[in-house]
């Protein structure tokens, strides 16, 4: 894991400070590349995380010996080995890293090499040869890669700052702001900054040296495999076991000791059974106070950790979160590092939890990415609650929803249970091609859209994109989400364990795995008597314990909902004034979102958090 950057263009940009603004990215060594070619000024940059071949052989740029290819590569490929003896038994080579063998296997099979790859990589490639740059990122976006095309300039970079760090004007993408608050995160290609730009997942940019024109090139999707399609549902158990055995074991390659996060949950569980003769492995969990956790109306993900950590004698470490955490301090840093702004209180969580492991692990292994697969997700069982109504008769299901819409959400008995019936009730009513999304998104749209004056019509017609009429939904589903919630998931990731200097690796989204979940039948994921994650559950009835198995659904983020709850405490962190300067801010919309979820009456913490968090990313970066 690393951080790249670089850029081509008529001019020369600051490339040194490129590279010193992602030294978090990378501190074991820094590297630099340029040249001009064909009148164009070319520059390369990386910074390392030494993971595989600490020496100094594995340093990049990295070239071929007639220097006709630079590469320079930010990630794990987890099958490099067996890519070496297949394709690359001729050639030489003078490191033990994967970085060395995409180069050649680049040189080998041109950029078709990409599919041959099992990994989480961001890579820039420079061909003289042929006169192009290659810009690539791997197919479920676990690294994430920006860039900005303008003037016949392209820079691109790991993080933004990089990119902002080069000598271009940052400026606001006031167009996005809504959609920031509907979705908590710039959607698809879009970021909150004009002009830049997030290369999206599967796809790759080439810049054409003759006439300094860009195309971007889709190489993957999400499709159904036929091996997968007609499983039965034992053999499929046995399928799945088998890949996230080996995904997890791949994702084990490392010259640094590995974590990871285990919460007791179902997902972290699965992947530490996997670990639980390696001593060598410490198991990092959050833990939250009593208070916190009643007014979450949730469960203790450390009690079932460290349970778990006692019958299976893991080595088990402790890090506390909790409303202290939750200060302006904690929450800059997070947005300095995110940069692409982010609101979720999960960040604070990692950054947290990376930060303390770092002492100790440079790799951290994560569960995440099983919920979007497996229909994991409170939304995935409002959607199949949602076609259950769809069949009773109007006079029923009409009132019903309106009764559930009236269901006040922020205080009372069974917390969770009552926001997700409130949801329900609320959307139902909305046209087939937006609702499933509304259940889905963190939030409240129509609140989201109280606090930003916009067409609110930008947010539905991009959810409604997604659900064409005559599409099974919940195939739908799995594209909205894979390409968009989840993407959002794994730059948080990315971004906040890389400021600690640690590498995140998601077994769970293995591109052959992903391509599993969507090819079985959803009643093998989240059944018709709405049991989630079906298939993980029956797959490992018999390697985790009952109390993992049967335990309800934790969120793993800051508790929002709890800190919140406390109008001294939104106004520590919220300046109003800062609203008051914008056209389109409405402070009366904000006030009435703040006092919603101070009476009880609905939970807005999410959007209060998106808004403290725009106000204090805009503060840094304009």
């Amino acid at each position: 894991m690393c951080g790249i950057s670089g850029y081509v263009s008529d001019r020369k940009f600051d490339g040194a400070k490129m590279v010193s603004s992602l030294k978090h990215r990378g501190p074991d060594h820094t590297g630099e590349y340029s040249e001009v070619f064909y009148d164009k000024h070319i520059f390369l940059g990386h910074n390392r995380l030494s993971i595989i071949d600490l020496s100094e052989n594995g340093n990049q740029p990295m070239s071929t010996l007639d220097g006709l290819i630079q590469l320079v590569f930010n990630g794990e490929i987890y099958n490099f080995s067996e890519l070496k003896n297949k394709f690359l038994k001729n050639y030489s080579f003078k490191s033990k890293t994967d970085t060395e063998v995409i180069l050649y296997l680049y040189k080998e099979l041109g950029i078709d090499f990409i599919n041959e790859l099992n990994g989480d990589f961001a890579i820039a490639v420079f061909d003289k040869r042929i006169s192009r740059l290659f810009l690539i990122r791997d197919r479920a976006g676990i690294k994430p890669l920006y860039y900005y095309y303008k003037d016949n300039s392209l820079i691109f970079a790991s993080e933004i700052k990089a990119i902002i760090a080069s000598g271009i004007k940052s400026e606001l993408a006031e167009e996005n702001i809504l959609n920031y608050f509907v979705f908590k995160y710039s959607p698809s290609d879009t970021t909150l900054f004009k002009d830049i730009k997030k290369l999206n997942p599967s796809s790759y940019l080439e810049y054409n040296f003759y006439d300094n024109k860009i195309q971007i090139h889709k190489y993957w999707s999400l499709s159904k495999k036929p091996e997968y399609c007609k499983l039965s549902y034992p053999e499929a158990q046995e399928v799945f076991y088998n890949l996230i055995k080996d995904a997890t074991e791949l994702r084990l390659i490392s010259d640094v000791p590995v974590g990871t996060f285990l919460s007791g949950g179902l997902d972290s569980s699965i992947i530490a059974s996997f670990l639980k003769n390696n001593h060598s492995i410490t198991h990092y969990c959050a833990s939250k106070n009593s208070a916190d956790l009643r007014k979450e109306g949730t469960t203790s993900d450390f009690y079932y950790a460290s349970k778990l950590a006692k019958d299976w004698n893991l080595n088990l470490s402790e890090i506390n979160i909790g409303s202290d955490e939750a200060n302006l301090d904690q929450i800059k840093t997070t947005i300095y590092y995110s940069d692409d702004l982010i609101a979720d209180g999960s960040q604070i969580t990692s950054y947290l939890i990376t930060k303390a492991a770092s002492k100790n692990s440079k790799v951290i292994l994560s569960g995440m990415g099983a919920d979007e697969l497996f229909l994991g997700y409170a939304g995935h069982l409002l959607v199949l609650l949602s076609q259950s109504i769809d069949k009773m008769p109007a006079f029923v299901s009409n009132p019903l929803m309106n009764l559930f819409g009236s269901v006040s959400q922020g205080k009372g008995f069974m917390l969770a249970y009552r926001r997700y019936i409130h949801k329900i009730g609320k959307y139902y009513s909305y046209p087939e091609n937006s609702k499933y999304g509304f259940y889905t998104i963190v939030g409240d749209f129509e609140n989201a859209c109280s606090v930003y004056n916009d067409n609110k019509e930008l947010p539905i017609q991009y959810i409604s994109n997604y659900f064409s009429k005559g599409k099974d939904i919940f195939e739908c589903l799995s594209h909205f989400e894979e390409e968009n919630f989840l993407v959002k998931n794994l730059h948080y990731i990315d971004k906040v364990s890389m400021a600690n200097s640690v590498e995140c690796r998601v077994p769970f989204l293995d591109h052959r795995l992903m391509e599993f979940a969507y090819s079985i039948p959803r009643e093998y994921k989240l059944s018709n008597t709405f049991k989630s994650k079906r298939i993980l559950k029956d797959a490992f009835r018999s390697k985790l314990p009952d109390y993992v198995l049967n335990r309800r659904k934790a969120g793993f983020g800051m508790p929002l909902r709890s800190i919140f709850s406390s109008r001294e405490k939104v106004n520590q962190l919220l300046d109003m004034s800062f609203f008051s300067n914008f056209n389109r801010f409405s402070t009366n919309g904000i006030n009435q979102v703040i006092e919603k979820h101070i009476s009880g009456k609905e939970d807005t913490s999410a959007l209060i958090y998106a808004l403290i968090s725009f106000q204090e990313w805009y503060k840094m970066n304009f």
